[in-house]
């Protein structure tokens, strides 16, 4: 009987262990230290059809739209993650972003693959006057962003996927630095 209490103990524990591994992946958080004391926090969670609303989702030769907006980072498919919240933080402020719209935008990547293409880039005057530029997604879905904060307040100027302005980012992924 002993033996079949402990072998029940270890199937509940087992059990248990499970579902906080899963529970500690269902949403990730990556922290990067830019330049000039710019730390940019970046959240992704697994994207759920059931929580959005879709439209011309089922043919996969059509663009669909979610939550009335075509999004960035598919092509055609599903996205398989969302960008949940993502922030700048510079001399103690801290400003939201607007990531409406940005689904497969990060995964595992680092900040930089050295010598080839660095994904974040900003430069802020100072703690009320900043921009922000990234690189997102990869291959056919690979979109842009910029998000500026003026004199206290964020705003995206920037969602594209467009193929020049992609080019763009990449060879400049720092904003220009006017004195």
């Amino acid at each position: 009987m002993r033996g079949v209490m402990r072998m029940s103990s270890l199937k509940i524990f087992a059990i248990i262990l499970t579902m906080l591994s899963t529970a500690a992946v269902a949403s990730e958080v990556k922290v990067y230290e830019l330049k000039g004391g710019i730390t940019v926090s970046i959240e992704e969670a697994p994207f759920n059809p059931k929580n959005h609303t879709l439209e011309n989702c089922e043919d996969p030769t059509t663009p669909c739209k979610i939550d009335g907006l075509f999004p960035y980072g598919t092509a055609f498919d599903l996205p398989k993650t969302y960008l949940k919240e993502m922030s700048l933080m510079i001399g103690g402020e801290k400003y939201s972003l607007d990531v409406t719209g940005m689904y497969d935008a990060w995964g595992n990547r680092p900040l930089e693959y050295e010598g080839s293409v660095r994904y974040l880039g900003a430069h802020c005057y100072d703690k009320h006057y900043c921009t922000l530029r990234g690189l997102f997604s990869d291959a056919a879905g690979s979109f842009v962003a910029e998000w500026k904060v003026i004199n206290g307040e964020s705003i995206r100027t920037i969602l594209t996927s467009s193929d020049d302005v992609v080019n763009l980012f990449i060879e400049n992924i720092d904003p220009p630095y006017y004195e």
